[in-house]
């Protein structure tokens, strides 16, 4: 419940502790939607209602489990295509198996742009007669959604985070010739970054873990000199 409220911004009460959970002051949510699987009542699209129902076992595979997994997303998307991108791999890893999806998107930062999907059981139906077709809560293994979340992002053109052919041979060559032609691009700029840092000299720099162990020798070494001790004359 907790995870429920703060991923999607929302002031949620816990009927089985008799507590309440409040983020709704909370900014940075861009997206937040549930989607069900075949067979659930509507009534669960209410939040409240739906993790109210899983933590108390009924018509889900076990009482009180829930997965929450965190996507990153690429910059330059707007708001449509990452809520397009995300809902779809969802559908496919988690929906079509019979489970319910509580996402949202946040925008917390310009550079920290990511998704937060918490991931129900899957659902057994009011006879609780599990579907044959449907794995168990423990089938999905963290190997399994990589490589589904790695071919997901191959299918949407997108590898490592980024937007196709952001960092390609032809977009260099572009970002080169209209550098000639005097016009400033962002791949040009980080190119020329990355050369002057390469290009400064270090000097006498020193990594942080060797000068905290000057100092501690340093410490050390004057605990352990002889004090003089002054006359009452001086």
């Amino acid at each position: 419940m907790a995870r429920a409220a703060y991923g999607g911004r929302r002031r949620l009460y816990d009927s089985a502790r008799a507590r309440g959970y409040d983020f709704s002051g909370r900014p940075g949510l861009a997206w937040s939607q549930i989607v069900l699987p075949t067979g659930a009542p509507g009534g669960l699209v209410d939040p409240e209602r739906l993790w109210n129902s899983v933590e108390s076992g009924g018509p889900w595979g076990r009482v009180g489990l829930a997965r929450e997994i965190i996507m990153g997303l690429p910059r330059g998307r707007p708001l449509l295509a990452h809520a397009a991108f995300v809902r779809g791999f969802l559908e496919e890893a988690f929906v079509a198996q019979g489970r319910a999806v509580d996402w949202s998107i946040h925008y917390d930062r310009e550079r920290n742009l990511h998704a937060h999907a918490l991931v129900s059981p899957p659902w057994m139906g009011t006879q609780g007669s599990k579907l044959p077709e449907r794995p168990s809560p423990e089938g999905m293994t963290a190997a399994t959604l990589r490589a589904l979340w790695r071919r997901h992002c191959e299918r949407q053109g997108v590898v490592d985070g980024i937007t196709p052919n952001q960092n390609s041979v032809g977009a260099l060559a572009a970002a080169c010739a209209l550098g000639g032609r005097g016009v400033v691009t962002r791949l040009s700029q980080g190119r020329l970054a990355l050369r002057a840092l390469a290009a400064r000299p270090f000097g006498n720099y020193q990594p942080p873990w060797l000068r905290v162990r000057l100092r501690r020798k340093e410490r050390e070494r004057g605990a352990r000199a002889p004090r003089r001790r002054l006359g009452r004359d001086r």
